[in-house]
């Protein structure tokens, strides 16, 4: 699959790809001074032309976005990176364990590694896909205490973690949960079977454990169409 196969029809290619690039760099997930791929590598990554990729980077280079220097390379330039209002609200862990107790999904493209952590820490990396009535329904990227998955590899490596982590007794000190809007990139997009640079959920979520520990981290990524927020607020105190 190429970039052609998973664009928006009425866009032109050079816009999606300068589009994919653009929300890289001002979601700072390409920071300043980073180096882009090579044409040749653009150009075989996203299986579109090369005039479509040189059209790209100078609509890129216009907007100040990035700067060529000829026998180096393409780097990121320093941007002012828009500030997001975060919007703070108080939730019991149950509600987590209750949103992912009524999925009934399967896993697949199931991808794991052994990382090692700045402080020293072992982590299985779990990258893959859950299915939802036989169709992509989120990305998940996991990173789980590798003590706490040799406990159960073959229940994480096919349930959903909370659940497993439930199910074993984990006491949970402390989670945290956060939602953005964000856009799919080529590799998503393909992945989950959308077209690129359309509007996704991206859930941010961790447990801590009663040392202080982080046991388990999540970035889940859902179609922008699949996935509803419902809050409701407790006004007792009013």
């Amino acid at each position: 699959m190429n970039l052609q196969s998973i664009r928006r029809s009425s866009v032109p290619l050079h816009v999606e790809v300068a589009e994919l690039l653009r929300r890289q760099i001002l979601s700072g997930d390409l920071v300043a001074g980073a180096k882009l791929p090579p044409l040749r590598v653009l150009i075989e990554q996203l299986g579109v032309a090369r005039m479509t990729i040189i059209q790209a980077m100078n609509a890129l280079e216009e907007e100040g976005l990035i700067e060529r220097h000829s026998g180096r390379g393409t780097f990121v330039k320093a941007v002012n990176i828009p500030d997001r209002h975060t919007m703070q609200m108080k939730a019991d862990i149950s509600q987590i364990y209750a949103m992912v107790e009524g999925l009934e999904v399967s896993v697949s493209q199931n991808e794991a590694a052994i990382d090692k952590t700045s402080n020293g820490q072992y982590v299985r990396a779990i990258r893959r896909i859950h299915n939802r009535s036989g169709k992509p329904f989120c990305q998940v990227d996991i990173k789980l205490d590798d003590q706490i998955y040799e406990l159960a590899p073959d229940r994480f490596s096919n349930e959903i973690v909370v659940s497993v982590l439930r199910d074993l007794g984990f006491v949970v000190k402390k989670a945290r949960q956060k939602v953005t809007i964000s856009y799919a990139d080529f590799s998503l997009a393909q992945a989950l079977g959308i077209k690129v640079n359309s509007a996704i959920f991206k859930v941010f979520r961790e447990f801590i454990d009663i040392d202080g520990r982080l046991i388990y981290s999540a970035t889940l990524s859902y179609p922008g169409d699949l996935l509803d927020l419902e809050i409701e607020f407790d006004t007792e105190e009013f």
